[in-house]
């Protein structure tokens, strides 16, 4: 039980599935690395992920992405459930085929504790559409998310990701966003090949907003924060726990 409230409240929380950006890959040689810190709290669970993220570019319109996630806080009622550790890391890629149009594809590898993570590979592709209108600026995003089975014999449900969000143009030092992601499971889970619940057609909800603040050329912070919404997704995610999970965000970011 404990497994599933963890991996629901610090991974679905934040959305199972996102890329880097919804938004253009940026120019040839650039790129950005991120310390990002997460905390999620619902109802009894409290967890804090450290993750360091980071994109290339190095030709024009391919992007390179790498996320590596750590837990380094995790408490149930009050206590430590001793489950720190390196998560499953993700590497991907994002080409943009057209000035507001880029196709990406994300693995995720099974790099953490089998009895605590998904131990089989994550794969994560699809589509963007973006377009600056001057005083603000629209990025979507449509992605299918699914697993392979790993050594526990289980495989989750496929996810329908949708993405929308919106970037005023506030001023050249902060840039404020607010936005809204989707996840449809798509079908029921698996055990061993037999089905193991009733999960197609979920929805989960997850508005959030945030700004980031430029404090010169080179570095900026970001604060961020989401809720998730869905009776029937949450008692999936979280084996039966349908308290809404919050996630608060901070992450410092180096631009080269």
């Amino acid at each position: 039980m404990l497994k599933k409230i963890i991996i629901g409240a610090a991974l679905f929380a934040s959305s199972s599935f996102a890329t880097y950006s919804q938004f253009p890959v940026p120019q040839a040689n650039s790129g950005e690395v991120k310390l990002v810190g997460d905390f999620t709290t619902q109802d009894k669970w409290k967890g804090l992920d450290l993750s360091l993220k980071g994109r290339f570019v190095p030709v024009q319109n391919l992007e390179l992405f790498l996320n590596l996630p750590f837990a380094v806080i995790t408490r149930w009622d009050g206590k430590d459930t001793d489950n720190e550790r390196m998560k499953n890391l993700t590497f991907g890629g994002r080409y943009q085929i057209l000035p507001n149009v880029a196709a990406f594809l994300d693995v995720t590898f099974p790099t953490g504790k089998k009895h605590q993570d998904d131990d089989g590979f994550g794969f994560y592709f699809g589509g963007q559409y973006s377009q600056d209108f001057g005083s603000v600026a629209l990025g979507t995003e449509i992605g299918l998310g699914l697993t392979t089975e790993g050594d526990d014999k289980y495989n989750g449900p496929m996810t329908l990701t949708l993405i929308a969000e919106i970037d005023p143009n506030v001023s050249p030092n902060v840039s404020p966003y607010v936005g809204l992601t989707l996840n449809i499971l798509l079908n029921d889970p698996k055990s061993d090949g037999h089905k193991a619940g009733d999960t197609s057609g979920d929805v989960g909800i997850s508005p959030y907003a945030g700004a980031t603040v430029k404090m010169n050329n080179i570095l900026s912070v970001d604060f961020s924060a989401s809720v998730t919404f869905g009776k029937d997704y949450l008692i999936y995610t979280c084996d039966g726990n349908d308290k809404l999970p919050v996630t608060l965000s901070a992450a410092l970011i180096t631009n080269f």
